[in-house]
């Protein structure tokens, strides 16, 4: 019996990225088509297309070594945007389901290295009868060196109407081949946190160049991670708060 190299037994990478781009057109074709007055079962169809395209997602991405350093150009052309921290250990998948209206729906899978393998796993999994997470796309990853352990500071943003909306960083860390979600490497005055972030009205920022707007810093040689001061009803000021590691977590520096 002829055994193949492993390497040979994967699919080839583009016909794994034609496979996710026609899934993610079908979410947008569903989407589109609930924008007509014919639209009838639309709802039910887009539900699936986004059920579709996560499964494959979630198996490629889980099973192919390779999808974790492929940058999926035709894919990000459909919306899906591919967020990858610098050593290549994490990335992370998000896309509109579009089952919002001026609130977005975002689905995230995260994608990590566990060793000489590869895993990815959908990061919030609703559970029965519970209201939805609007979530969040994440659209850069800052590493964070805490001695030998690498911590990833995905930084991402959820929209809850055209004018407002939410940014934040959220720590993973990879240990012993496993991901953890909920790495607490912030402190505040409420004690250790997983997140660190604020809402704001995105027309207080609306003349700002760069989409998606970049509210929150991170200075890799400092270790400093800045927000803006934001007034109570959203307007976001020129004033900046500021965190530094100092080697285990992040305080505020007076």
């Amino acid at each position: 019996m002829l055994l193949l190299p492993a390497a040979l037994l994967g699919k080839d990478l583009k016909t794994i990225e034609r496979e996710l781009v026609r899934d993610a057109r079908r979410i947008t074709y569903w989407a589109n088509y609930n924008d007509t007055a014919a639209a009838v079962g639309g709802i039910d169809s887009l539900t699936r297309a986004n059920e579709r395209f996560l499964a494959r997602l979630l198996r490629y991405t889980a099973t192919e070594p390779a999808t974790l350093t492929y940058a999926f150009p035709a894919l990000q052309q459909e919306h899906i945007t591919i967020s990858t921290a610098p050593d290549g250990r994490l990335r992370i998948y998000s896309w509109d389901t579009e089952e919002g209206g001026t609130m977005h729906y975002f689905e995230n899978v995260v994608q990590y290295r566990a060793g000489a393998k590869v895993a990815s796993r959908r990061l919030i999994t609703p559970k029965p009868d519970d209201n939805p997470d609007a979530g969040h796309f994440y659209f850069d990853v800052f590493p964070v060196l805490s001695g030998t352990q690498t911590y990833y500071l995905a930084y991402g943003q959820g929209i809850y109407s055209s004018k407002d909306c939410y940014q934040h960083v959220k720590a993973f860390a990879i240990e012993n081949g496993q991901l953890n979600t909920d790495a607490k490497l912030i402190r505040t005055q409420s004690g250790l946190k997983n997140t660190l972030g604020f809402e704001f009205d995105f027309f207080s920022v609306v003349d700002r160049p760069e989409r998606p707007v970049r509210l929150i810093t991170y200075d890799a040689k400092t270790r400093v991670l800045e927000i803006p001061v934001v007034w109570a009803e959203g307007k976001v000021t020129p004033k900046r708060i500021r965190y530094q590691f100092n080697g285990t977590v992040f305080e505020k520096v007076k």
